[in-house]
């Protein structure tokens, strides 16, 4: 089994004191799909709140020391998540906060800590930068979540070596104040398992952060002892 994208649900962002942020999870969703909540709060004091049945598996990453941090959570779907809204909280403040939900398909065995790691995290004041993403596991996915602090359009990255990174889904931007994108890319590297390095994402210049990982299909066996 390889991992593949799947779907997206609605982006969700508020910059309204006291506003639920609650990402919803893809239309349809299947038992065993991997679920991820990629999450962008702007500044450095807000953080969301884990939503319920998801694990927080990296973060904060910071965002150009001060701009924003972002997050990744992540459970294995029962398959009655079908559109249901993943609260991240409703913060008293009035910076921007956001997320979206995505789903992942071919899941063999093991626990989400077992299946989404090699977390890689970078920062740029203008344009996100792709971090360099290892996969363990024939069929292993390289993930890459860009945050932005505007609303720019996004394209898939170039300059790439080892693979090459494709916009999986059109980026869920909001028009609030300045505005936010949150951006996903996905690689299989051209050696399976192997690694992709490096690449661009032209925007509009704005602040931004991306996030690494490998999501894989099952945990390698054990080493025999």
């Amino acid at each position: 089994m390889a991992i593949a994208f799947k779907s997206q649900g609605a982006g969700a962002s508020s910059e309204t004191s006291g506003a639920a942020v609650s990402p919803a999870s893809p239309a349809v969703v299947d038992a065993n799909d991997i679920l991820i909540i990629h999450a962008y709060f702007e500044g450095t004091v807000t953080a969301p709140v884990t939503p319920t049945g998801f694990t927080l598996l990296t973060g904060p990453q910071v965002i150009e020391s001060t701009i924003g941090r972002h997050w990744i959570y992540g459970k294995i779907a029962v398959g009655t998540e079908d559109g249901a809204a993943n609260a991240l909280g409703s913060q008293a403040v009035t910076t921007m906060r956001s997320g979206r939900c995505y789903s992942f398909s071919g899941f063999v065995s093991g626990t989400i800590t077992d299946l989404v790691l090699g977390f890689a995290a970078t920062s740029h004041a203008t344009d996100p930068q792709m971090p360099t993403v290892t996969t363990t596991v024939t069929g292993g996915l390289a993930v890459a979540c860009t945050a932005q602090n505007d609303n720019n359009a996004q394209v898939s990255a170039t300059g790439e070596t080892g693979g090459d990174w494709i916009e999986a889904v059109a980026e869920y931007t909001a028009a609030l104040t300045p505005g936010l994108a949150l951006h996903l890319q996905t690689a299989t590297p051209t050696a399976n398992p192997g690694t992709i390095s490096g690449g661009t994402v032209a925007t509009a210049h704005d602040p931004c952060g991306v996030i690494g990982f490998e999501i894989r299909p099952n945990a390698p066996p054990l080493s025999p002892t």
